[in-house]
């Protein structure tokens, strides 16, 4: 009796990891291109921080490329980290361009920001990255 428990306990187990794993998101090119490009426009941009004309329109570009990026990554099936992520990372290039229509904007505050979108982006692009194909 408890080698037939075993087994069917087994069973459903393994079962829940295959479905699991085929509920997985899969692999998105376009989702992983799109979070590439804001991770490498953000370095981009943090090089030209000290061009205050210039990080002003950087600024309102990163704006336009994560908005992009989380309408994309909206409508991708079983995707909820991601969104939640893309959402926040959002947020965190309008407070950048909305500082700049405030007031001027340090260079070290301008390179921490887009190097702050960065890191962020990579950590994404890593999850992306790893999922199954």
């Amino acid at each position: 009796m408890k080698l037939a428990a075993t087994f069917l306990l087994s069973w459903l187990l393994s079962g829940c990891v295959i479905l699991d794993a085929y509920l997985m998101t899969k692999y998105d090119a376009n989702e992983y291109k799109l979070i590439t490009d804001i991770r490498a426009e953000a370095n981009r941009y943090k090089e030209e921080c000290a061009n205050l004309d210039q990080s002003k329109i950087n600024a309102k570009n990163i704006v336009s490329q994560t908005e992009l990026f989380m309408m994309y990554s909206e409508h991708v099936p079983r995707n909820k980290d991601v969104i939640n992520a893309s959402k926040e990372l959002h947020e965190m290039s309008k407070e950048l361009y909305e500082r700049y229509n405030k007031s001027n904007v340090s260079t070290m505050f301008c390179k921490i920001k887009f190097d702050n979108i960065s890191s962020s982006a990579k950590k994404m692009q890593s999850v992306i990255g790893s999922r199954p194909r």
